[in-house]
């Protein structure tokens, strides 16, 4: 078994396995076919008024019932060993889904799970379970009857998200002002519904009335956090944990929540209970009402309130609380793709990549790393490990290698220039091979490349790779795409035509050998009826998407906008 060099510390054999890898890519196609399902609205138990959506707004109406029911998931999750959690508690594809995006993003994932008193059974799974699941085996495997009525038992709904769909008509929330419960259609005649993009419902009580909104949701929801801190546990703001390169800092998240309570826009002015929770929640009323429930007026409030920190940490924060969601995850999938059933060649030197890859981040601290499309899908193999995951990267990188939710394009470019120069340093091989110009190279870089290729290299890395593997190397550039008008390597602009560049980037990525101009599109046939939410993985034969979860648009517009970055 090969073992790689990664810092200062050799690791005893590979971080993740071409096993695992192509169970990812399994689990990816099945993500992939039940997007094309929902999509094409190919299964006749989609209702009338879903199939009468667009195919944009029926996903996005799909993707809102599956982040409910994640909800409810791990609302009902016990610890159990590995055997009886994937008999009884793994959950079904749609869920899966999500939980899978959730993973795919380990800093907010990490830190939600210590934050959030719902997430502490996901917590104990993560760091004991989650790491030996074989997610290719229950990819191809349907559910047993067991595993489905486990799942009727702790969630009350149907297993199969198709069956789901005719008993998810409403979702439960609370009013900002009043605290009453209050149910609102996911969908409704006139736009206002809750997986739409003009959400709004009125509270039923006389008293109230409140127009409740996504802004004046995430207002209660940045409160709530914010006043949480007087049962004896530390509970920080969501995105204080770590910093931008991965390493955890809880007496700063201490230090930034403390700043926020003390400071005028959020300290508690007039105390009138003794009772603890009175008290707390006449707290939350009063600021709530300071900045009259307006999400605009809580984003300015906490600009002034932090102003002494950097605006990456005010934007950190500020992206966790857009909407209602109790999870800290929202944001913007662009997939490339890799073409299942690829040679074991390129899949053994893409782990190769990878393994440099953290090498690379342990040796540069302050590097943002970019990877290729080859790279990125072997880390988010290895973040599918959970815990595991955030334990490898402590002991060989020295922090988590964390994946951005979102970047700024300068910010991007430099950092993917960085990426290339630094791997060109350490490695004396070029980082991409999939015929992108390199950045420009200095005389003194120039240089150093010449002696170093006298002097070897500290790696297996080969500088000629198989030509399948060559599209591979493309940049994972997530939410710009390269734009070769503005000359050197590292310039990005945002899709134009988001479809169209959709498809450049799962061209890039098909191998060679079947990169061809195709006469027609055909497209994929209707699965046979699906049952117990199984998703054939074989219902198209399309490149499969290297998105944690099939992108969609948001719910706040025509950006997409969900949980990961890929």
């Amino acid at each position: 078994m090969p073992s790689f060099e990664i810092g200062s510390q050799r690791t005893p054999g590979p971080l993740v396995s071409t096993t695992q890898v192509k169970g990812h890519l399994r689990l990816l196609r099945a993500f992939h076919n039940l997007r094309v399902i929902v999509e094409e609205c190919k299964d006749r138990r989609i209702p009338a008024f879903a199939a009468q959506m667009d195919r944009d707004s029926r996903w996005i109406w799909f993707i809102t019932l599956a982040i409910d029911r994640f909800e409810r998931w791990v609302k009902s999750l016990q610890f159990v060993p590995l055997e009886k959690f994937i008999s009884k508690q793994f959950p079904p594809i749609d869920v899966w889904m999500i939980w899978h995006a959730y993973l795919l993003n380990p800093c907010w994932y990490e830190e939600d799970c210590e934050r959030l008193i719902v997430l502490q059974q996901l917590r104990l799974l993560n760091m004991f379970v989650v790491a030996s699941i074989d997610v290719g085996k229950l990819a191809k495997n349907r559910p047993s009857e067991s595993r489905i009525a486990a799942w009727h038992k702790q969630t009350g709904s149907f297993f199969d998200p198709f069956d789901a769909m005719e008993e998810l008509t409403h979702k439960q929330m609370e009013c900002p002002r009043c605290r009453t419960r209050v149910f609102v259609p996911f969908v409704n005649d006139n736009g206002t519904g809750y997986s739409e993009q003009q959400f709004s419902a009125l509270c039923p009580l006389p008293g109230c009335r409140l127009k409740i909104t996504k802004g004046n949701l995430a207002v209660a929801k940045f409160v709530r956090d914010l006043t949480e801190s007087e049962d004896g546990n530390e509970n920080y703001m969501a995105g204080s944990l770590f910093f931008g390169n991965g390493k955890r800092d809880p007496r700063r998240a201490k230090a930034i929540k403390d700043q926020l309570m003390q400071s005028s826009q959020f300290c508690r002015k007039n105390p009138r209970s003794s009772n603890q929770r009175i008290s707390r929640l006449d707290w939350e009323k009063e600021i709530k009402e300071s900045i009259g429930y307006s999400w605009p007026l809580l984003k300015d409030a906490i600009a002034i309130a932090l102003r002494d920190q950097p605006e990456a940490t005010r934007t950190k924060i500020l992206s966790a609380y857009e909407d209602d969601s109790p999870f800290s995850i929202t944001s913007s999938p662009q997939p490339g793709s890799f073409k299942d059933g690829d040679k074991l060649q390129v899949l053994d030197h893409a782990l190769l990549r990878y393994h440099c890859f953290l090498d690379l981040a342990a040796a540069s601290p302050n590097l943002m790393p970019v990877p290729t499309i080859d790279i990125d899908l072997i880390w988010h193999s290895h973040q599918l490990m959970g815990g595991r995951y955030g334990v490898d990267c402590e002991i060989y990188v020295g922090r988590r290698v964390d994946h951005p939710l979102t970047t700024e394009e300068t910010i991007l470019s430099a950092a993917l220039d960085n990426t290339c120069r630094a791997w060109q340093s350490r490695f004396h091989i070029p980082y991409m091979q999939c015929g992108c110009p390199a950045p420009d190279e200095t005389v003194f870089e120039r240089l150093l490349r010449i002696i170093r290729q006298y002097t070897g290299t500290r790696t297996r890395l080969q500088a000629s790779l198989h030509p399948d593997h060559l599209p591979a190397t493309h940049p994972s550039i997530h939410n710009a795409v390269l734009d070769p008008e503005r000359g050197a390597f590292g310039s990005f602009s945002k899709p134009v035509h988001p479809q169209r560049d959709e498809q450049d980037l799962v061209r890039l990525s098909r191998p060679l050998g079947v990169r061809k101009k195709r006469s027609k599109k055909t497209e994929p046939k209707p699965p046979p009826h699906v049952e117990e939410g199984f998703v054939s993985e074989k219902m198209t034969e399309q490149p499969v998407p290297l998105s944690p979860a099939p992108p969609y648009a948001s719910r706040y517009g025509s950006d997409v906008h969900f949980m990961h970055d890929v």
